[in-house]
C-alpha cells in the first residue's frame, strides 16, 4: 500500500503584511486569488480587505480567482474567522475553531460564500462573499480570512522513485479586517486553565492565555517560571517574545518540561505577560495528578527518567541489608565465642576433676602407709 505525502502550501496575505508567493510544481500555482478592493477600503495600499462598515451594513466583497492550468480545478472556500493558534500566530486556516466566549461577532458567522467553485482552465471567476454587520455597534476590529483550497483530486496523483506517493495542494487566505469606529480599545488579559499535556509526545505543560478584547495583539512577551508550591525554587522557566493574538481569542502556551516525568504534586505557575507597555502578572496554583503523570509519562518519547527515587530506594535497601548481616555475623561470632567459652570451661572442670580424683588416690595411699 503507497504511502501518501500531502504538501499543502499556504499564500496568505496577512494583516500587516506582503503576499508570500508559494509554488508545488515547476513554479506554477494551480489557482490563484486576488481580492477586489472597495470603495469602502479603509487603507487602499493593502491587498487584504480593510474595511469601514456601518452596524447591519450588508455588503458583498468580491474575490477574482484565476486558474492558469489547461485543466479545471475545483476550490474549496471558507470563511474562517482569525483565532490564536498555540504556536502564538494569527491563524485564518481553521474552519471548525472552539471560539472564545467574549467574541461578539465572528466573521464565519456574519459572511456568506459559495462553498466550492470549479474554475475552468485557463478562466477566471469571481467568487462572491456576503458579509452582515450586527445591528449593535461594535468597538474595535472584526477579523477573519476568506481560505481557498484545492479540492483533492485522487486520480492525480504524483508517484515518486522510491514508491511514495505525493500529492501537492495549494491553499490561500486572504484577509478581512472590519471597523466600525475609532474607538480606543485597550488590551486586557485572562490566565485560564493549567494542565499537564503533550505536543508531539513530549511532556509540556499548557496554560491557557485569553485576549478578551476585540484588537489585534502584535509583539506580545510572555514570560513563565514554575516551582513547587510554597517554594522559590525556579523548576521549569520559559521566556516567548514575539507572540500574536487575534481579537478575542484564547489559546494554550506551552511551557516546555525539558524532557523529564512529570511528578505528581501541587505546583506555582508564575506568569507575566507584556504587551504595548503593559504588565499583567499571575500566581496561579495548579496539581498533578498520579495517575496523570503516569499516563503521560508512558507516552513521551525521549524521556529523561529521574533515578533518584531508585537512588534513595537502592541506598536504604544496602543499608538495611548492611544492618542485618551485621547483625547476622556478630551473632554468629557471639555464638561461637559462647561456644568455645563452654569448651573450655567444660575441659577446666575435666582437668580438674581427675586433679581431685589423683588428690583422692594419694590420700588413700598415704593412709595405707600408715
Amino acid at each position: 500500500m503507497y504511502k501518501r505525502i500531502i504538501s499543502l502550501l499556504f499564500l496568505i496575505i496577512m494583516i500587516g503584511g506582503a503576499p508570500i508567493k508559494a509554488s508545488a510544481e515547476e513554479g506554477k500555482m494551480n489557482f490563484s486569488v486576488t481580492a477586489v478592493i472597495p470603495e469602502n477600503q479603509i487603507d487602499k495600499t493593502k491587498t487584504y480587505f480593510d474595511l469601514r462598515m456601518k452596524p447591519g451594513q450588508v455588503q458583498e466583497l468580491e474575490v477574482l480567482m484565476n486558474n492558469p492550468l489547461d485543466e479545471e480545478v475545483t476550490v474549496e472556500n471558507h470563511a474562517n474567522t482569525a483565532i490564536t493558534n498555540d504556536n502564538g500566530i494569527v491563524d485564518y486556516s481553521n474552519s471548525d475553531p472552539k471560539l472564545d466566549k467574549t467574541l461578539k461577532a465572528p466573521f464565519s458567522v456574519i459572511s456568506e460564500l459559495e462553498k466550492e467553485i470549479t474554475i475552468p482552465a485557463k478562466s477566471s471567476k469571481t467568487l462572491k462573499v456576503k458579509v452582515t454587520m450586527p445591528d449593535e455597534e461594535l468597538d474595535g476590529i472584526v477579523l477573519g480570512g476568506l481560505h481557498f483550497t484545492e479540492k483533492e483530486n485522487k486520480t492525480k496523483e504524483e508517484q515518486n522513485s522510491s514508491g511514495v506517493q505525493i500529492k501537492n495542494r495549494f491553499a490561500f487566505a486572504i484577509g478581512v479586517s472590519i471597523r466600525e469606529n475609532d474607538n480606543v480599545v485597550k488590551p486586557d488579559f485572562k490566565l485560564g486553565k493549567i494542565q499537564p499535556s503533550q505536543v508531539n509526545y513530549r511532556n509540556v505543560l499548557k496554560a491557557n492565555i485569553q485576549n478578551t478584547k476585540p484588537m489585534i495583539i502584535q509583539d506580545m512577551k510572555v514570560d513563565v517560571r514554575v516551582t513547587k508550591k510554597g517554594k522559590d525554587e525556579n523548576l521549569f522557566e520559559q521566556s516567548n517574545p514575539g507572540v500574536r493574538m487575534a481579537p478575542n481569542s484564547n489559546f494554550d502556551f506551552g511551557i516546555s518540561w525539558a524532557n523529564q516525568e512529570f511528578k505528581p504534586g501541587k505546583y506555582t505557575l508564575h506568569m507575566k505577560v507584556n504587551s504595548a507597555g503593559e504588565d499583567w502578572k499571575w500566581s496561579k496554583d495548579f496539581e498533578i495528578d498520579k495517575k496523570e503523570a503516569e499516563k503521560l509519562n508512558e507516552q513521551a518519547v525521549e524521556l529523561e527518567v529521574d533515578h533518584t527515587k531508585w537512588y534513595i530506594i537502592a541506598g536504604v535497601g544496602g543499608a538495611v541489608l548492611l544492618i542485618i548481616i551485621t547483625f547476622v555475623l556478630s551473632q554468629y561470632i557471639s555464638k561461637k565465642r559462647r561456644q568455645k567459652r563452654r569448651k573450655l570451661k567444660a575441659q577446666a572442670s575435666k582437668k580438674n576433676k581427675k586433679k581431685s580424683i589423683a588428690k583422692k588416690g594419694d590420700k588413700k595411699r598415704n593412709n595405707k602407709k600408715k
